[in-house]
């Protein structure tokens, strides 16, 4: 008797781990398929391109492939921004 319990305990506990791996594995790979998201930014007077990629760029990343990011986003040809443009940044790089 307490074996067959045991083993049903087993099982079902084998199938619930199962279960839980199988939706992380479909969260994950949900997450991992959406499109990222881009930021608008408001530009300010005084701001430059190579400052805007700084504030969203971690500490300890170059943010060179930033700046060229949201040029190629914004369709930008030069360096030029001026005060009230809006910035579409770009999430990723």
């Amino acid at each position: 008797m307490r074996t067959d319990r045991a083993k049903y305990r087993r099982r079902r506990l084998g199938a619930l781990f199962a279960a839980a791996a199988l939706a992380g594995a479909l969260y994950v790979g949900g997450v991992a398929g959406a499109e990222p998201e881009s930021v608008h930014y408001t530009v300010a007077p005084g701001d430059t391109l190579w400052e805007i990629a700084i504030d969203h760029t971690a500490v300890w990343e170059d943010p060179r492939p930033k700046v060229e990011a949201i040029r190629e986003a914004n369709d930008l040809s030069g360096y030029e921004i001026y005060p009230g443009m809006s910035l579409k940044l770009p999430s990723t790089v």
